[in-house]
């Protein structure tokens, strides 16, 4: 549940427009047991989580705080700085991630092939990755993703919408 109008107003992603951002995944496996030592493998650790349909994990791999920030940002910058904002909009964004994957289920991501081909520092604690994917037809796409260093290691996080 929404707890201000300000957190109300905003608008999570829709399913398909997450699903496009994360057709950019692949069933790689983590290369380590915890999966979030660089940016890539957080990436992967996402991968997996949807290949397993693990949601737990899934939401694991995600930073709400940072995403609730960059959707704050978008819609009052001065609410960006707010730390009791920012915790109730990350709380209500992972609540609708959530709630996506129990109506619409997971990605189905599994047979895509996916690498990374690009890596850009955005600043000592984010870095956008682009990932080129190959569907079995042929068919190819290229994700840009955002990656959060954090103290307990790398975390995606997914866009604001437009």
């Amino acid at each position: 549940m929404h707890r201000t109008a300000v957190v109300t107003a905003m608008v999570r992603p829709t399913f398909p427009a997450i699903l496009c951002l994360l057709l950019g995944l692949t069933a790689a496996p983590v290369v380590n047991a915890g999966g979030f030592d660089t940016p890539e493998n957080a990436v992967r650790a996402l991968e997996l989580a949807y290949v397993q349909k693990n949601a737990d994990a899934a939401v694991a791999a995600i930073d709400f705080v940072e995403e609730g920030r960059q959707m704050l940002q978008k819609i009052n910058p001065t609410l960006a700085n707010d730390g009791e904002i920012i915790k109730q909009a990350a709380e209500d964004l992972e609540l609708s991630f959530r709630n996506e994957l129990r109506t619409k289920g997971f990605p189905d991501i599994g047979k895509l092939k996916c690498s990374f081909v690009g890596k850009a520092q955005i600043s000592p604690e984010l870095i956008k990755l682009t990932e080129q994917c190959v569907f079995p037809h042929g068919g190819k796409s290229v994700q840009e993703l955002i990656v959060m260093k954090r103290d307990f290691g790398w975390r995606v996080t997914l866009p604001p919408p437009p």
